[in-house]
């Protein structure tokens, strides 16, 4: 029990120590605060006054400019508003030195921006002054006292002179009796109201300070930001001990807290690719089978069909007719198993189940690959296959779907190449990491309510292409797919003697 009265003895002893220095430090600031503004007030007056006038002057000017870029409001009149309001003159000379603007002048004057050649007021409409004190100058405005020499008037202005950033000087005049009776006005009432307040605000803190309630005040704004999810602050060091111990708990608590809510946001993230990644399959899972129930559905009767011509055959001990109708039972099997096959690629592509394999590459190679394995195809039909890819156009990308994109675009350009029978491979660079290769055929171009739908599956653009060909109207549709998993472009253009398919793939960057 003494023991926690001691601790208890110390602990006040120690609040009582703290408030002590405490106070002493805020009566330090008190004494200093009080005497600057002493200081500023009587001592000092006039710099005081001529700082506010001038700092009046420069966000005059400032309305200038903005008066002057502001086309839509009639210069003169805002101009004519910026001086009643602030109580000076304004007077402009253009970048070559021309007089063009003051408010005394009643002729005719040139509106901004200012030409080559502009109105320029006469030189009787400018004041005669003779400067008398010079209060210093800056890169782009200078300010300096001035006395008016004109007549008997003998009054002394406050000047300030800008350059602008069109390169026009506004110069700025005010009057220094009014100066000094506004300013003064201003001056004598701040520092009445800043007495006021740093009597009230000393009073104030003082009461607070012996609470010690900054450390508390700190931990009440952490364990707001805590309430919604933010961990990034916290407690510091405290010599009271009970706040320090506070302090430790509620650091310790944010560190469960942040790891907890960390593994939870994984977890999460996991579980939504997840659902996401199941929508996909799902929705695949639906184009998979009614694309294959509707294109199977043919080769299926004829299946069916030739299956029960060949039993007639053989049973009338007709073998010949028997193995044609194999024969076309075999083709029609290799045709579905083909078909299936394309669907499961693109299933594959779209879902996100493919990985890429990215690796180096020439794309002229890979063209001039499928030139040369259809040799045949191309001589047989009179085809004149051009290469115009240069040699060293280095690729990157995984070169083994890259190349279906361009077996597809090739088996399209042959079943469709009609006129001067040519396919034409070409490549452009068309940004710093990226070239288009680009496949011509001549022939009929793509009708127009045909263009946006030629990438969807089993769209065919020609109805009456042949079963005989083996299409499906998925070739293009897996090129989409390789596309969009390589996140590159691809499209078609028509052209008066043909058409043009093209796809996207990365620059081979050596570093």
């Amino acid at each position: 029990m003494s023991r926690f009265f001691n601790r208890k003895e110390k602990k006040n002893e120690y609040k009582k120590t703290l408030n002590q220095k405490l106070s002493g430090i805020i009566s330090t600031v008190l004494v200093l605060i009080i005497a600057a503004i002493v200081i500023a007030t009587y001592q000092g007056l006039d710099f005081v006054y001529l700082a506010y006038a001038a700092i009046d002057c420069f966000f005059a000017s400032y309305e200038v400019e903005d008066a002057y870029n502001d086309s839509e409001n009639d210069f003169f009149t805002a101009l004519d508003v910026i001086e009643r309001e602030h109580a000076i003159t304004i007077e402009i000379y253009s970048a070559a030195g021309e007089f063009v603007y003051v408010s005394s002048f009643k002729g005719e004057m040139s509106y901004p921006p200012y030409g080559k050649h502009p109105l320029v007021v006469p030189s009787v409409e400018k004041r005669d002054f003779e400067v008398i004190e010079d209060l210093g100058s800056f890169e782009n405005n200078s300010f300096n006292l001035s006395r008016d020499t004109n007549g008997a008037k003998n009054t002394v202005y406050l000047v300030g002179s800008w350059v602008m950033d069109n390169g026009c000087t506004v110069k700025i005049y005010k009057v220094k009796s009014s100066v000094d009776t506004n300013a003064k006005i201003a001056v004598t009432f701040i520092s009445f109201v800043t007495f006021a307040i740093v009597f009230v605000a000393i009073f104030v803190l003082s009461f607070f300070i012996k609470r010690i309630t900054t450390p508390l005040t700190e931990m009440s704004h952490i364990t707001k930001n805590m309430s919604s999810l933010d961990f990034s602050q916290k407690c510091q060091p405290n010599d009271v001990a009970e706040i320090a111990l506070l302090a430790d708990s509620i650091n310790e608590m944010s560190d469960s807290l942040e790891t907890a809510l960390i593994d939870l946001q994984q977890k999460n993230q996991k579980l939504q690719d997840d659902i996401e990644q199941e929508k996909t399959i799902d929705q695949l899972r639906q184009v998979f089978i009614s694309g294959v129930s509707h294109e199977l559905k043919t080769p299926i009767a004829i299946i069916q069909g030739y299956s029960e011509g060949m039993k007639m055959f053989l049973e009338s001990d007709d073998p010949e007719m028997a193995m044609k109708y194999c024969d076309t039972i075999i083709s029609e099997t290799e045709r579905m198993n083909n078909l299936v096959m394309k669907l499961l690629d693109i299933i594959k592509y779209q879902s996100g189940e493919y990985k890429l394999f990215y690796e180096q590459f020439n794309i002229r190679e890979v063209i001039e690959s499928w030139f040369e394995r259809g040799t045949e195809l191309l001589k047989e039909k009179g085809i004149r296959p051009i290469n115009d890819i240069p040699d060293d156009m280095l690729c990157f990308g995984d070169r083994f779907i890259l190349s279906t994109v361009v077996n597809n675009y090739m088996s399209n350009a042959v079943s469709h190449v009609s006129g001067d029978m040519i396919i034409q491979a070409s490549a452009k660079e068309i940004s710093d990491d990226r070239y288009r290769i680009s496949i011509f055929n001549t022939g009929t171009p793509i009708a127009e309510k045909d263009i946006d739908q030629i990438w969807n599956s089993f769209y065919r653009a020609d109805k009456a292409m042949s079963r005989a060909q083996g299409r499906f109207g998925l070739g293009l549709a897996i090129v989409a797919a390789i596309q969009d998993l390589h996140e590159q472009d691809y499209g078609v253009i028509n052209h008066e003697n043909g058409v043009e398919f093209w796809f996207d793939v990365k620059k081979y960057d050596k570093q």
